[in-house]
């Protein structure tokens, strides 16, 4: 504790010691993840007749033209060119075969162990 110059006292906090503590690690995986979240929460705060139902997101790279590395829209997909229609399809079904690659691998890696 320490005496103010006008009697009164104050405390002396270490600033820099204390924010340590409740630092959250940051990676661009989290931050990705919290933006998603904000965007479906958006959405669902939309009236009934506008939810969801006719809206995707869209994740860009670079080499679809944008310089800003990945983009991400929210589209209403009944309003979609060729393009990002077949984008929209291609993610879609490359997701169910990535998903169901890595159950069956898991589902191979179990057999593996009980069986030899």
């Amino acid at each position: 504790m320490v005496a103010a110059s006008n009697g009164s006292e104050y405390f002396d906090i270490d600033v820099e010691t204390g924010g340590k503590s409740f630092a959250r690690p940051l990676n661009a995986e989290t931050e990705e993840q919290d933006e998603e979240d904000l965007r479906w929460a958006a959405i669902r705060r939309l009236p009934s007749q506008r939810q969801g139902s006719h809206l995707a997101t869209l994740h860009r790279s670079q080499t679809s033209g944008y310089a800003d590395g990945n983009v991400v829209q929210t589209i209403d997909v009944r309003k979609l060119d060729r393009s990002d229609r077949e984008m929209v399809v291609r993610q879609a079904l490359a997701t169910s075969d990535q998903d169901n690659y890595k159950l069956l691998s898991a589902i191979k890696k179990q057999l593996d162990r009980y069986l030899f």
